[in-house]
């Protein structure tokens, strides 16, 4: 999915523009994209049903530039508080950049859901290009070079590992298992018996006793 840019829209005010963009947001997470209701979204927006088809040509159209705006929303507050990180141990930073993504999370819920329903249950008229756009933040941000500045990857180096351990070679576990855990709380949100509250709880959890683990070794000494 390649993010169009429609000049009538990006003409408008900016406060227009974002009271757009809310209300679209809420009526797609609280109802998917097929039983979202643009009647609704031009009652709540106070445009008319026209104007929003001027500014986004059809529905399709519009559910795809939202999904971008709200996907470029969460990745930019996700990185300004990553950024924000200050520890100078590795573990303590991974564990700083999960709680970041989960703050994220409950600061922009219908955001969070809005991208979580297009991306474990994309709509089937839509499928394709939502996969390609997943894709590709995916092939960008599990990048070496963007994984390195986002974990900091030398403060393993400068921490007191273990004689004969590679530091390059803790982190790719560390980004394995990390995967791992996304894979696994992925199928579990999509089965539906869980809320995003309770698995990012779960999440956390079994982050922290992994940590643990790989920090302090399993067997006593």
């Amino acid at each position: 999915m390649k993010a169009v840019l429609y000049p009538a829209f990006a003409k408008l005010p900016d406060e227009k523009r974002a009271l757009i963009l809310s209300v679209c947001v809420e009526e797609f997470a609280k109802n998917g994209y097929d039983h979202a209701s643009t009647d609704t979204i031009t009652s709540r927006a106070g445009i008319s049903k026209g104007i929003l088809f001027h500014y986004f040509k059809s529905k399709k159209n519009l559910f795809l530039a939202v999904v971008d705006h709200v996907t470029q929303l969460l990745i930019a507050r996700t990185l300004d508080e990553v950024n924000a990180i200050e520890t100078a141990d590795f573990f303590d930073r991974l564990k700083e950049v999960i709680l970041a993504k989960q703050r994220i999370a409950h600061r922009f819920p219908s955001e969070t859901e809005l991208v979580q329903r297009a991306l474990v249950h994309p709509p089937k008229a839509l499928k394709t290009e939502l996969d390609a756009f997943f894709a590709a933040h995916m092939a960008k941000y599990t990048d070496p070079f963007m994984l390195d500045g986002i974990f900091r990857t030398g403060l393993l180096a400068a921490g007191p590992l273990r004689e004969g351990l590679v530091p390059e070679r803790v982190f790719d576990m560390v980004v394995m298992m990390l995967n791992q855990f996304s894979a696994k709380y992925m199928q579990l949100y999509k089965t539906g018996q869980y809320t995003h509250e309770a698995l990012q709880a779960m999440l956390i959890e079994e982050c922290d006793a992994f940590i643990d683990m790989v920090k302090y070794g399993v067997y006593r000494r």
